[in-house]
């Protein structure tokens, strides 16, 4: 608690260096100690951050009417690296009436742009072409920079996301979910996936489907070089792999049909990636599975296309789904995972 009562008395600090010099014009003889002064401050912040609770009451900072505790939110967010606010924090950009405090969530924005999901990155983008600061100026200067990073990152990017961080906790919370087995595993790794074209075409083919747009999440497991090549370029549909067939080592010409195949369970991409692969990697994607078709046991559906009237199969057992286009399947994560060993039984002497 002693943080959290260190961190109130900084902001009212903040409030009290706004009081004292009452200026928002850079021109003003003052304007650099004033700086200097709040700044300070925010360094002061930042030594603090590691020993504050994750239940720092955030939404009572930001709502709050004192700058200095809009600030103090303002850090914490930076501090944690996290997307999951971004809308508050694009709502304050463009509505902050402090030159300060919209250079800091500017910079706070640039920090967490590579923890950004593709929606999160178009939002940004939309909210900095609505924001208007004046020319000649360092926000004016900042909007540039930000806007000329996402660019390259909404076409295609893959990033490393931060432990314990919002979508950290998303994946390692979906991943936890679906595993079927008894082995144990644990997120080593993960890097989050943006890329334009596949975005599109998804949602595009979300919109095709209309009533049948149930989206599902699943796994897949390979090559960390193939995982690389599929965030890139998405999956390769059946027809295309008479082209590269020697490239690409085909397991066999699908039991439950000749399409894409993904595993609803962590662990059944786990066993692929590591029986055929040799690799420590899998892929978690959004898919549109659209109409599915239970195949039968028995191989009915071994090398054929997609059912008549349908849009994907379904094993047996619901263990895997096939798909037949690429448009499909959208790539949203790479996990890196390692094995947990068991614990080893002691046996009860009596």
């Amino acid at each position: 608690m002693q943080a959290m009562e260190e961190l109130e008395n900084l902001a009212k600090k903040l409030d009290e260096i706004d009081d004292k010099f009452k200026t928002e014009d850079s021109s003003d003889p003052l304007w650099n100690i004033y700086v200097q002064k709040k700044d300070h401050v925010v360094e002061q912040m930042h030594e603090l951050f590691p020993m504050v609770p994750d239940s720092f009451p955030l939404s009572r900072y930001l709502l709050s009417s004192s700058s200095g505790h809009q600030v103090v939110a303002v850090m914490w967010i930076q501090f944690k690296k996290d997307p999951f606010h971004l809308n508050i924090l694009c709502y304050m950009l463009l509505n902050a009436s402090s030159n300060f405090l919209t250079y800091h969530i500017l910079h706070v924005l640039s920090n967490i742009m590579n923890q950004c999901d593709s929606n999160q990155l178009y939002q940004l983008k939309q909210t900095l072409l609505s924001y208007f600061p004046p020319h000649n100026t360092s926000r004016y200067a900042m909007k540039l920079k930000l806007l000329e990073k996402i660019e390259p990152q909404i076409d295609f990017s893959i990033s490393d996301i931060v432990k314990d961080s919002y979508w950290w906790r998303d994946v390692e919370s979906k991943f936890f979910n679906s595993l079927s087995g008894t082995s144990q595993f644990r997120l080593c790794g993960l890097r989050i996936i943006r890329n334009k074209k596949l975005f599109d075409n998804f949602n595009n083919y979300r919109d095709y489907l209309g009533e049948n747009s149930q989206i599902l999440f699943v796994y897949h497991g390979s090559s960390s070089k193939s995982l690389e090549g599929i965030a890139e370029n998405g999956f390769l549909e059946p027809h295309m792999l008479d082209n590269v067939a020697n490239k690409i080592s085909i397991l066999d010409q699908g039991y439950f049909g000749r399409g894409i195949y993904q595993g609803f369970a962590a662990d059944y991409a786990i066993h692929y990636a590591e029986s055929y692969k040799k690799s420590n990697e899998i892929l978690l994607s959004m898919v549109l599975p659209g109409r599915s078709y239970i195949v039968k046991k028995g191989g009915e559906k071994y090398g054929q296309v997609c059912e008549s009237g349908f849009d994907s199969h379904l094993s047996p057992e619901n263990k895997e789904i096939v798909l037949f286009q690429s448009k499909q399947i959208l790539p949203l994560f790479i996990i890196r995972f390692e094995r947990i060993p068991n614990a080893s039984i002691v046996e009860e002497h009596y």
